[in-house]
């Protein structure tokens, strides 16, 4: 299916973490990760959205097409926007630090632990995409007070501050504390099924 699409070829050289960024302020929008599509097709990367199989723990996948184009693959098995995000921004990670047009491929569990000493790529996918969803020094800055936050305010305003997604905030905050029962509004659930027809 991703190569009758007909895109422009994909070129390394324009591929850079300026353009990852773009991505990620795309979350600041609803439709957001319908227009993510958009943008990488333009950037001449298939974009896949497969139905996720029952008991398995796929999330998403980087490989290169026959045709010589990146094919970025997810699931939606979490169907959530925090979710979404980190994992599009995972394999676009992969991407920019580990293919090189090669037959290499990576398909992602994205709860799988991270920091794992035995995937030294997850390692440095998983550190890239935090930083690129959440710049370090910002973090640094606030990463506190956003953990010992009561209420969503503070979650709110840093996401409107640097202009993403408000579950971008919650799910790094819910990752960082250990307590996936927090900020259950915020991170955007059933909320990315439904914009791409491969989930009727």
């Amino acid at each position: 299916m991703a190569l009758t699409e007909g895109l422009p070829p994909f070129s390394r050289d324009e591929f850079s973490e300026d353009f990852i960024h773009q991505v990620v302020q795309l979350s600041y929008y609803s439709q957001g990760p319908q227009i993510a599509r958009v943008l990488l097709n333009k950037k001449g990367i298939h974009f896949i959205v497969l139905q996720h199989l029952p008991e398995t723990y796929l999330d998403g996948a980087c490989f290169y097409a026959p045709d010589g184009r990146p094919v970025i693959g997810l699931t939606l098995r979490h169907d959530r926007m925090d979710n979404f995000w980190f994992t599009i921004v995972h394999e676009l990670a992969h991407l920019y630090l580990h293919l090189d047009g090669g037959n290499i491929a990576f398909f992602d569990d994205t709860e799988h632990p991270l920091d794992d000493p035995g995937y030294p790529q997850e390692n440095e996918a998983n550190a890239f995409t935090r930083d690129m969803l959440f710049l370090h020094e910002v973090w640094e800055e606030v990463g506190e007070g956003l953990i010992e936050a009561q209420d969503e305010r503070p979650l709110l305003d840093i996401a409107e501050r640097i202009t993403i997604s408000p579950a971008i905030v919650a799910g790094r905050v819910r990752w960082e504390s250990g307590d996936y029962s927090r900020f259950t509004t915020l991170v955007g659930y059933k909320k990315v099924r439904k914009q791409f027809t491969e989930y009727g």
